[in-house]
């Protein structure tokens, strides 16, 4: 059975309002704090164009045991 054209309207419209009301949750959101958001998106490569990230931090070496 066809719909008519006011339900339609009406699943359309309550569409784009739960649509919208994720775009404006989405505009709230506290920043993403993350690594990649905060950093160029060459960081630690030969194209970073920040000269001071082209090679990554010293990191420490860990020694695991070995288990047997």
């Amino acid at each position: 059975m066809r719909k008519s054209s006011k339900d339609c309207r009406a699943d359309r419209a309550s569409v784009n309002s739960r649509i919208q009301a994720e775009a404006d949750a989405a505009i709230k959101a506290p920043p993403v704090l993350s690594f990649s958001a905060q950093m160029p998106a060459y960081t630690y490569t030969s194209l970073c164009p920040d000269p001071k990230r082209r090679k990554p931090p010293v990191r420490k070496k860990v020694q695991y045991e070995a288990y047997r």
